[in-house]
């Protein structure tokens, strides 16, 4: 009978997920609105992107495969019949990359209004980019960063802009250590180097997001992170087989869908009620603690210049 009682516990914890998480009910309509949506051909970025369609906006998907995101407009025009949903190549890991990206986006548009940094990975904490940075902290933070900044000045442009960072809870196990971060040895823990690279890159995404939000304050700009939840994506697929083979068990039955875990982004990305909202982080709808690390403003400056130096920010791109 054992068996019964695993199928009735595993049947109860889906139940539960399925009752705790946030759900956003902002029914606003986005029309004339800019969106952009990092990571948005699949997975919670393609739900928050799909959604921000469907309220009208004039959405576009950075992503860095091509195909699959041209095949992501095609369904997200097909499904919500908005006509503005337009794809721009941007690859994370690559510092040029962005900077095309953010020259093209001035090239189309006088302001943005919505900036959600979605994309995100993990698995490849022993390899770096083109640019010398470990490719896992350039995609998850680095490059990020420099997005970021760079969209500022289109961001200020906007009556009510919003920068929506896609963190994780597990920033609470990461930690920096500014002399050793960018080193490929710091990782070579094997799984346990791999939780740790991911839950440090997600750390400087909440301490990025909490020192914008205080570099802009004052502006139209506001600044917010937050945990999607544990979420059935693609994010796990570059972990060895047998992490692999775990993960995708956990993900099936206690994990969120991408549709649940795309909540939180898109209640950040629409709801009125967080007008002038700034420098908080969310989970399911709703504000949540963050760490103690993650409030270390001190921490959050270092990182800041950290970033700004091994993006080589221009003296005159800075905030």
């Amino acid at each position: 009978m054992w068996w019964l009682w695993l199928i009735l516990s595993l049947i109860f914890i889906k139940l539960y997920n399925k009752s705790v998480c946030g759900w956003c009910y902002a029914r606003n309509i986005m029309t004339g609105k800019v969106v952009i949506v990092t990571g948005a051909n699949a997975g919670i970025g393609f739900e928050t992107a799909f959604n921000m369609a469907r309220r009208g906006a004039k959405v576009y998907l950075a992503c860095r495969d091509d195909a699959r995101g041209a095949k992501a407009v095609e369904e997200i025009v097909s499904r919500t019949g908005n006509k503005h949903v337009i794809y721009k190549h941007l690859d994370l890991a690559s510092l040029n990359s962005v900077r095309s990206f953010v020259e093209d986006i001035k090239k189309a548009e006088y302001r943005v209004d919505v900036l959600i940094n979605n994309a995100g990975m993990t698995g490849y904490g022993l390899k770096k980019t083109e640019d010398g940075i470990v490719t896992e902290m350039q995609v998850n933070h680095f490059g990020h960063f420099l997005l970021t900044v760079l969209l500022v000045p289109l961001l200020k442009k906007s009556d009510d802009a919003r920068v929506v960072v896609v963190a994780s809870t597990l920033h609470r196990f990461g930690s920096i250590d500014f002399k050793t971060i960018n080193k490929e040895a710091t990782w070579k823990i094997p799984y346990y180097g791999a939780i740790r690279l991911y839950s440090t890159s997600k750390l400087c995404n909440v301490l990025f997001s909490n020192e914008l939000a205080k570099r802009l304050e004052g502006t139209t700009v506001t600044v917010n992170s937050l945990h999607p939840g544990h979420v059935r994506t693609s994010i796990y697929k570059n972990l060895d087989r047998v992490t692999e083979t775990v993960m995708n068990f956990l993900l099936s039955t206690f994990f969120k869908s991408a549709v649940e875990g795309a909540q939180t982004s898109i209640y950040l990305a629409a709801a009125d009620d967080l007008t002038g909202t700034t420098g908080r982080f969310f989970e399911e709808c709703k504000e949540a603690r963050m760490s103690v690390k993650a409030e270390d403003e001190e921490l959050a400056e270092k990182l800041w210049n950290y970033s700004a130096e091994l993006v080589k920010l221009k003296p005159e791109e800075a905030i």
